[in-house]
C-alpha cells in the first residue's frame, strides 16, 4: 500500500470521527429542543437516542468511505472515538469551573434546566419583597433571571442533558473538548485534502488551528466562546471539502455546524448567516457545475430549523414577547453591558480604533476602571502570561504575541498580492468573508467575542509556503513560529493559573470535609458552589457572612466559615 493510499485513509478518518462527532451533538440539541416544545423537560432520553443515531451515522460513512473494509474501519473509529471521549470525560470530571460566568448564570441556567424548567413555556420572575423577605438571608435561586430567560441556550441544552444523566455538573463541559476535537479532526481532513503530500503539517497546522487562544482558556469553563471559535472552524473546513467534494455526508455534516453555532449565543447566529452567505458566494464564483441552488435550499432549511424549530426559544419568544429576537442586548429598554467591561480608554474611540488597539496593546483584563496601554510587537512580560488564567482576556485576548503575528501576515499578504496568481483568489475571498464577520461586530476588540479571526494568519501563512518565493516562504515560517510561540505562552499561562487555584479549592473543601458541624456559607451570587458542595458531600448552612470574618471561596465571591 502505497503512501498516498494511507494518508487519504487518515483523511477520510479524520473526516468520520469529526462529523459523527458534530452530528452527535446536532441530534441532542435536536431532541431536546423538540421535547421542549412538545412540554416534555430534560429527559436522558435524548442523549440516548442520539448518540444510537450518531453510531447509526458513523456506519453510514464508514461504508461510504471503506467500502472494502466496512467493518475494520467502523471498529478503528469506534476506538478512535472511545478514546477522545474518554479523554473529554476524564478532564471534565477531575477539574472545576472557576470562572465567574461560569459559576453564576451560566452554571445557575444548566441546573434549573436539569431541574425541569421549560423555557418555551416559563418565565424565571424576579423575587417580590415578600419573598425576599422569606429567604431570610439566604441567596436567592437565581438574580440572573434577565439573561438566562432570553439569551441563547444552546449550549445550556446540551450540558444540562449530560447533567441529567451523570448528576455530576462538571462532567457538561465535556462538550468544549467534543468541538476541539471536532475542529482539529476536520481541519485536518481539510489539509490532507489540500496537501496530500504534507501529512506532518497538515497536523501541525491543525493543531494551531484547533487551538485557538479563546479556545485554549475557556476548554474547563462553562463559557461559550470557545464552542463558538471551534464551530466556525469546522465550518470553514467542511466548506472547504465539500468544493473539493459534494459529499452528502459533508453536507449534512455543514448544515449540523451551522446550526450549531447559531444556538451558541445572538453574534453566532449572525456568524452562522454570513458564513453561509459566504460559502453560497464561493460556490456561485467557483463552482462551475453550479451546486449553489442546492447549497441555498440546505441552508435556508437549516435556518428555519436553527430559529424557528431549535431556536424558539429565544429567537422566536424573544421577537413575540420583547419585539426584537436578541433582547435584552438589542430592541427597546436593551441592556448596556459594555460600558463596565471595556477600558476606560476605549469609551470614546469606534470599533476600527478600538480593534487596532487591542491588537497591538499590553494583553491585559482591564474594565472601565483601567486603561489600555500600547506595546513594542514580540514584547513580552509576565504579567502578560497570567493575565491568561482567565477565560475571557480583554485587551490582547489572543496572546502577547499576536500584534507582532498579525505584522508579519500584511508582509506575507503583501508579497503574495505582487505575485497576483489568479489560484489565491478564493483564498483572499474566504479570509475575506472571516475577516467581515469581525469587523461587524463593534466590540471586534475583545478577542473572545470574534475568536474566528485567529484563522485568518494560520491561512495566510498555508499560501505562503506555497508561494514558490523564498522570502514569502520564510516571512510565513516566522509568522507560524510566531502564532505557535503565542499559542504555548497563553496555554502555559492558564495551565499554571489554572492549577494553583484548583490546588487552593481543593484544600478549601478537604478542610470544610473535615469541620464536625455544618459549614456556614454565604453564596453571594456564586450559586453554583451550591452544587459544588453538594456533589462534594459537604453539609452547610446558608447565612449572611461578615466579610472580615469569613474565608473567600477560590475564585469566586462566595464567603464561608468553618465552625
Amino acid at each position: 500500500m502505497n503512501e498516498s493510499t494511507n494518508i487519504n485513509k487518515l483523511g477520510n478518518y479524520s473526516f468520520i470521527l469529526g462529523i459523527a462527532l458534530i452530528l452527535f451533538l446536532a441530534f441532542m440539541l435536536f431532541f431536546t429542543s423538540v421535547l421542549l416544545l412538545c412540554g416534555i423537560p430534560i429527559t436522558g432520553i435524548s442523549l440516548w437516542l442520539s448518540l444510537a443515531l450518531g453510531l447509526l451515522s458513523m456506519w453510514g460513512m464508514t461504508r461510504s468511505f471503506f467500502p472494502a473494509r466496512t467493518v475494520a474501519a467502523f471498529l478503528s473509529t469506534l476506538a478512535g472515538l472511545a478514546l477522545v471521549l474518554g479523554i473529554s470525560l476524564y478532564v471534565s470530571a477531575h477539574t472545576y469551573d472557576l470562572s465567574w460566568d461560569g459559576q453564576t448564570y451560566h452554571q445557575e441556567a444548566i441546573i434549573l434546566l436539569k431541574d425541569g424548567w421549560n423555557p418555551v413555556y416559563e418565565q424565571l420572575e424576579a423575587p417580590t419583597d415578600a419573598e425576599l423577605a422569606k429567604l431570610q438571608g439566604r441567596e436567592l435561586l437565581t438574580v440572573f433571571e434577565l439573561w438566562i430567560n432570553h439569551y441563547s441556550k444552546g449550549p445550556w441544552l446540551l450540558d444540562s442533558l449530560l447533567y441529567k444523566v451523570t448528576d455530576q455538573i462538571e462532567v457538561s463541559k465535556i462538550f468544549n473538548f467534543i468541538l476541539l476535537f471536532a475542529s482539529f479532526f476536520l481541519s485536518a481532513a481539510a489539509m490532507l485534502t489540500a496537501f496530500p503530500a504534507k501529512p506532518k503539517r497538515a497536523v501541525i497546522l491543525s493543531l494551531l488551528l484547533a487551538c485557538n487562544p479563546v479556545v485554549v482558556t475557556q476548554l474547563i469553563t462553562f463559557y461559550i466562546d470557545g464552542q463558538l471559535a471551534s464551530l466556525i472552524l469546522c465550518i470553514c473546513a467542511l466548506g472547504y471539502l465539500l468544493y473539493k467534494r459534494y459529499h452528502p455526508w459533508t453536507l449534512a455534516g455543514l448544515c449540523s455546524a451551522l446550526i450549531l453555532l447559531g444556538e451558541v449565543k445572538f453574534t453566532a447566529l449572525v456568524y452562522a448567516v454570513l458564513l453561509g452567505c459566504g460559502l453560497l458566494l464561493l460556490f456561485f464564483l467557483y463552482d462551475s457545475e453550479g451546486r449553489w441552488k442546492s447549497l441555498l435550499a440546505a441552508f435556508t432549511a437549516s435556518l428555519l430549523i436553527c430559529v424557528a424549530l431549535v431556536g424558539y426559544n429565544p429567537y422566536v419568544t424573544n421577537t413575540l414577547t420583547k419585539g426584537h429576537p436578541f433582547y435584552p442586548l438589542a430592541g427597546e429598554n436593551a441592556v448596556d453591558i459594555m460600558k463596565t467591561n471595556s477600558p476606560y480608554d476605549f469609551l470614546d474611540k469606534n470599533r476600527f480604533e478600538k480593534f487596532f488597539v487591542s491588537l497591538f496593546a499590553t494583553t491585559a483584563n482591564v474594565g472601565n476602571d483601567g486603561e489600555s496601554q500600547l506595546k513594542w510587537p514580540f514584547s513580552v512580560t509576565p504579567y502578560e502570561i497570567t493575565a491568561f488564567i482567565s477565560p475571557d482576556v480583554r485587551v490582547a485576548g489572543f496572546g502577547p504575541m499576536f500584534g507582532g503575528a498579525v505584522l508579519l501576515g500584511c508582509l506575507v499578504i503583501f508579497g503574495l498580492l505582487l505575485q497576483k496568481r489568479r489560484a489565491y483568489r478564493p483564498v483572499f475571498l474566504v479570509m475575506a468573508i472571516l475577516l467581515f464577520t469581525v469587523l461587524i461586530n463593534p466590540e471586534s476588540w475583545w478577542a473572545r467575542y470574534v475568536p474566528q479571526l485567529w484563522i485568518i494568519p494560520v491561512l495566510i501563512a498555508v499560501m505562503g509556503l506555497e508561494s514558490g518565493k523564498a522570502w514569502i516562504q520564510n516571512g510565513s515560517r516566522l509568522l507560524l513560529c510566531a502564532l505557535i510561540a503565542n499559542a504555548f505562552l497563553v496555554g502555559f499561562g492558564h495551565f499554571i493559573g489554572q492549577s494553583y487555584s484548583h490546588l487552593l479549592l481543593k484544600q478549601q473543601l478537604q478542610a470544610m470535609k473535615q469541620s464536625t458541624q455544618p459549614v456556614l456559607v454565604d453564596f453571594r451570587h456564586f450559586n453554583a458552589n451550591r452544587v459544588r458542595l453538594q456533589e462534594e458531600g459537604i453539609p452547610f448552612v446558608e447565612t449572611k457572612i461578615d466579610e472580615k470574618q469569613a474565608k473567600g471561596l477560590s475564585s469566586s465571591r462566595t464567603l464561608y466559615i468553618i465552625p
